[in-house]
């Protein structure tokens, strides 16, 4: 199967996918490095398919706070979702690389992933 990065359900197939196996994740291990990954990684993906279908450019970024803001443009609604996005773009850059700080990453996990889920509601139901 080959994916087009141009086609937003593409990115919502593999967002769904990395958020899945997060939930998995948590739910057998609780919070932990990993799962902030997948939680990013599929956060992330739901925002860039989200902004493809609304025309924009891509840019290879793995910002939340940036994506969360180009999604403003086109909905005010999602300025809601501004706190779980930095906490968890924060916690994502902590443990991508080796140098930071993993004594708080997964720290709030539960709520993040709680309040994300209004998130793809709202990209879902748009």
């Amino acid at each position: 199967m080959k994916t087009d990065p141009q086609t937003p359900s593409d990115w919502y197939l593999i967002a769904g996918e990395r958020i899945e196996k997060a939930d998995a994740l948590f739910e057998r291990f609780g919070p932990s490095w990993s799962g902030v990954e997948l939680l990013h990684e599929g956060t992330e993906r739901y925002l860039k398919g989200y902004l493809v279908c609304k025309g924009w450019t891509l840019v290879k970024t793995h910002d939340l706070n940036r994506l969360l803001a180009e999604a403003c443009i086109h909905d005010a609604a999602f300025a809601e979702f501004a706190n779980a996005c930095q906490n968890l773009t924060e916690q994502f850059w902590e443990q991508h690389y080796p140098g930071g700080e993993l004594d708080e990453v997964g720290e709030g996990y539960a709520e993040i992933r709680g309040s994300l889920g209004g998130l793809f509601l709202m990209i879902k139901n748009s």
